[in-house]
């Protein structure tokens, strides 16, 4: 499985020629636009432009939103309704569950709360994670840091926090993503790959590891 963080909550993820591409943003946020073209699926968590910007993808791609249960090529899209901000008080988003082949990963798009026992449980055993640590409109860095733990996947990517190129006026009160990762340092591996980019199998046994990638859109 090869990760390649594009910038914000976008990630492409490619596996044996299939291409799925997660919560492509609007440049109008800061980033230019996702040099992106012959994805296979676009997942996107919820409509907000900095999540949604399907628009900004070259070429044919099947669009999915929501989570119930369905399958595309190799893989199958399943997962949780989480909430933006405290439950019954915010907009809910996808926390999605991609299962592909063995390998299960899970996007938790715009994340605003901590999980219940039970959503907790339908994310065990993940093999990659992609949570916000941000703060503002999400879970900020202890936050996010805390369902880490509990969930305990083998990788983990920061997403969806404070770097010189996002619209400060857009996104007040960001938190960079140093108070998760040093959060992280508690229970697991912290190891920055510059590159933006990783290559992850099943075969990793070190615990949690969180990677954290530099966006590729500077």
């Amino acid at each position: 499985m090869r990760l390649d963080y594009m910038a914000h909550s976008c990630f492409l993820a490619e596996h044996e020629g299939y291409r799925v591409l997660f919560d492509p943003y609007d440049p109008s946020i800061g980033y230019p636009a996702p040099n992106i073209y012959s994805v296979d699926l676009i997942v996107v968590s919820h409509d907000h432009e900095d999540h949604n910007a399907t628009h900004t993808i070259s070429g044919a791609a099947t669009v999915v939103r929501g989570v119930a249960r369905r399958s595309f090529g190799p893989v199958t899209v399943d997962g949780e309704i989480g909430w933006h901000g405290e439950q019954g008080h915010s907009d809910p988003v996808s926390l999605t569950l991609i299962e592909w082949g063995d390998f299960r990963m899970a996007h938790f798009g715009d994340l605003g709360c901590e999980l219940d026992s039970e959503k907790l449980e339908s994310f065990k055993n993940l093999d990659l994670l992609l949570i916000p640590c941000g703060g503002g409109y999400t879970i900020d860095g202890e936050t996010a840091a805390s369902v880490v733990k509990k969930i305990g996947p083998k990788a983990v990517v920061p997403m969806h926090y404070q770097t010189p190129f996002l619209d400060r006026g857009r996104f007040p009160n960001f938190q960079s993503a140093e108070p998760f990762l040093k959060a992280c340092e508690q229970f697991a591996t912290v190891k920055t790959e510059r590159r933006g980019t990783i290559e992850l199998n099943r075969s990793q046994d070190e615990g949690t590891v969180v990677y954290y990638l530099h966006h590729q859109m500077a």
